[in-house]
């Protein structure tokens, strides 16, 4: 470990999925400010490409990789082409989620197979493709971005998420299995689990007074995250900081699992 500067990640390569906008936006740019070269992979390419520019700006390379994170191929394909950019991929942030909100007798089996599709099997396909380029270099840092709602019921009307929680749930105990069999190569697993974070996609929920009085009952701090506020708990679990942290659920959540 670089004890003078154990979050520096200079010299690193990282790829965040779902990073062209959100919170895997300000993910990819907070490590870029640590010193990480960040691939962006995103379906969305004009947005992504955007958010590359805006690494660049910060004097550290990027890529724009476009895949389907529910489609192995693509997802391979994504990782090798940042391989062959870059010689190595040091740190995988399996962002990528959607959702749908319905209660759990009205989700259509097609929404049900997007959702989980995005935001179970889709991180498990990148963690694969990742952490076999990561066993050949030594090691690695795979951070999946789970949710509370993958270890507490959320039951407010106004976010019903059963899909979500399902997948997220999943993630939980995705991170667990993987950290326990990878660790042998030096792949580190770890997961964040967010509360409620303000963005250009919950906005129209978290600044309804309903809901935001709701969220004040159940969060100690009594608001909702700034996205801001995701890239300490993410540098740490990409960086030296983190050497003897494997298998861990971070929650970042204003205590709201504490509760």
């Amino acid at each position: 470990m670089n004890t003078r500067a154990p979050f520096d990640l200079t010299g690193k390569t990282a790829v965040v999925t779902g990073a062209a906008q959100g919170l895997g936006q300000t993910m990819a740019l907070g490590l870029a400010r640590f010193g990480a070269d960040v691939a962006v992979l995103d379906l969305n390419e004009e947005r992504a490409r955007e958010s590359a520019a805006r690494i660049c700006d910060l004097g550290r390379k990027s890529l724009v990789v476009s895949a389907d994170v529910t489609e192995r191929r693509q997802v391979q394909a994504a990782i090798q082409e940042i391989i062959a950019s870059w010689g190595h991929l040091d740190i995988l942030v399996a962002n990528a989620g959607v959702g749908v909100r319905a209660s759990a007798e009205d989700v259509e089996e097609k929404d049900w197979d997007w959702v989980v599709g995005v935001n179970l099997k889709g991180v498990f396909l990148c963690c694969q493709a990742a952490a076999r380029e990561m066993k050949k270099a030594n090691g690695g840092a795979i951070i999946n971005i789970a949710s509370v709602a993958g270890q507490r019921c959320l039951y407010h009307h106004l976010d019903l998420a059963t899909p979500y929680s399902a997948a997220k749930g999943g993630v939980v105990q995705l991170t667990r299995s993987l950290a326990g069999e990878w660790a042998k190569f030096g792949i580190r697993v770890n997961a964040i689990a967010p509360t409620y974070f303000l963005t250009d996609l919950t906005r129209c929920i978290l600044e309804q007074e309903e809901f935001l009085s709701y969220l004040k009952s159940r969060v100690p701090l009594q608001r909702p995250g700034d996205p801001e506020e995701l890239v300490g708990p993410v540098v740490f679990l990409a960086s030296d900081a983190s050497s003897f942290v494997t298998g861990h659920i971070l929650n970042v959540d204003g205590g709201y699992m504490a509760l």
